[in-house]
């Protein structure tokens, strides 16, 4: 059952065998596997609940609903924007439906570098495979691709870099363009429709609007406290409490360390909030003669691998198309007044590709500001930084390979490049600094990291507390490092498997 809000009519008071903090990738499959092993469940998530009938194909709609902060939350100097989804499924409904394996030479870092057990690519394979088939990702045909992604395609393979078509995790896809506000077709398959129904017909327990505030530890029961919100106005309306002998925290590599800090538990190693890792993005974007409308199409279905730990530093950087709705075309665009008006008139014949950096030298950190909510810092490495440079020259080069006229960045000084050949001139004199080039993510990882050394980690490789038995973290968070790939596949992967040796485990 997903509870209504006007199922409520006062404060709440529950037990569970399990209790999970979070509806997105770690906590919907966790919640799914759980309730089929007979398990009663209860899923508690902030967002409201929404459904194809309420995803109207506008960003104001989008943003108001189902992003974090309504798609403003940053670092605490504003120099990177870092989109969270906040509703039932969480990220998942409105990620982009990039569906990709962690890579090999990462599984095998972690095994190396942080003693990580059983989640090798042998380990991981049949888990893949089952989300695989679930979610129906396959790889589009040549004809689907929009002409976003068909500049990776086409201007790539002019400059015999590799790239190639993405894993997408999509039924019956009409191509709206609209992944990143919800899909109104119920084409995509994320969270919310897969494992959040499934984990409801076993029996699960949906309590959207539900905002943990504190995690209470007594014995071998924990308590999860904390505030019921109204749906629409977000004030305060009641207060839950949860009893479990089980909780699992799935609530996102920024907001889980915030609960852990917030109740005091869980971080003797100190670690909890460090080593947040964004696969930094920045963006290329090139004007076109011909008619390329980057809010249309499917919005991702093709990357630039070229560069992924080509240097075997385990570091690199990828290219991707990315969706351009109008607001956050206007906001990321550079120039104002009437340059900027010029710009946005010409809104249709603009392309865009994201540059996303696999971090080794760069980190940040999630910590708790006065408010009880995340502060958000971050620093970019000399090496990362660096291969930032190099992406955004080679994104560049392939848009012109492509048949851009003007490329641009989106640096706070306009770096605007009409051929090829000043691209690398202009990069060099560029500014790379925080708030000096527009810096995005959408892939916070890494902020509870799992391994085997407790003096150095926040979990154990089944992602239970070094602390606190019967406590977990399964999401982005316990990633011991950055992932070099979108995450949702590997979260899912990792939860499952963590699942099932809880319901093994906690009979």
């Amino acid at each position: 059952m997903i509870l209504r809000p006007n199922d409520i009519s006062g404060p709440v008071k529950e037990s569970a065998d399990v209790c999970i903090i979070g509806s997105g990738c770690g906590g919907g499959a966790s919640a799914k596997i759980l309730s089929e092993a007979g398990k009663k469940v209860i899923v508690l998530e902030e967002g409201g609940n929404f459904t194809h009938n309420d995803f109207d194909m506008t960003e104001q709609t989008a943003y108001t609903n189902l992003y974090q902060q309504r798609a403003g939350q940053a670092t605490d100097d504003l120099s990177v924007t870092v989109l969270q989804g906040k509703c039932v499924g969480g990220s998942s409904t409105v990620n982009w439906t990039t569906s990709l394996r962690t890579p090999e030479f990462v599984l095998d870092a972690w095994k190396k570098n942080f003693g990580v057990k059983d989640l090798s690519a042998d380990d991981l394979e049949p888990y893949f495979d089952r989300i695989e088939k679930y979610l129906n990702v396959h790889i589009e045909p040549e004809e689907n691709h929009n002409p976003n992604n068909r500049i990776i395609l086409n201007g790539a393979k002019k400059l015999g870099y590799h790239a190639r078509a993405t894993g997408r995790n999509t039924n019956g896809c009409v191509k709206s363009g609209a992944c990143g506000l919800g899909c109104p077709f119920d084409a995509k398959l994320s969270v919310d429709v897969t494992y959040i129904p499934d984990a409801v017909k076993a029996g699960a327990l949906i309590f959207p609007n539900f905002r943990a505030d504190k995690i209470e530890v007594s014995e071998n029961r924990k308590h999860v406290r904390g505030t019921i919100l109204d749906q629409t106005t977000r004030t305060p309306r009641y207060e839950f409490d949860i009893e479990a002998p089980i909780v699992i925290v799935a609530a996102s590599a920024i907001h889980s360390p915030v609960l852990l800090l917030k109740s005091g538990i869980a971080n003797s190693s100190g670690h909890v909030g460090k080593h947040l890792t964004f696969h930094l993005t920045s963006a290329v974007v090139g004007i076109f003669d011909e008619v390329i409308y980057p809010a249309g199409g499917i919005p991702q279905s093709a990357m630039c691998d070229e560069f992924l730990n080509k240097n075997g530093d385990g570091g690199g950087f990828w290219i991707e198309a990315v969706p351009v709705y109008p607001a956050l075309a206007a906001l990321s665009l550079p120039g104002f007044g009437e340059e900027h008006h010029a710009m946005m008139k010409k809104f249709i014949n603009i392309g865009a590709s994201i540059v996303l950096v696999k971090e080794i030298d760069s980190e940040g950190e999630v910590a708790v500001n006065s408010y009880g909510r995340p502060s958000i810092s971050y620093s970019t490495g000399i090496k990362d930084r660096a291969y930032m440079k190099e992406g955004v020259n080679t994104a560049a080069k392939i848009h012109f390979a492509a048949g851009a006229k003007k490329v641009m960045t989106l640096h706070t000084t306009p770096t605007i490049f009409s051929s090829p050949s000043e691209i690398e001139r202009q990069l060099e004199n560029a500014q790379w600094g925080a708030n000096e080039i527009t810096m995005f993510s959408a892939h916070p990882l890494g902020t509870c990291r799992m391994g085997e050394d407790v003096r150095k980690s926040v979990v154990n490789s089944r992602c239970e507390s070094h602390d606190v038995p019967g406590l977990f973290v399964i999401d982005g968070s316990v990633t011991p490092t950055s992932l070099g790939v979108n995450p949702q596949i590997t979260i899912l992967a990792i939860a499952e498997k963590n699942a099932e040796r809880i319901a093994e485990h906690y009979r």
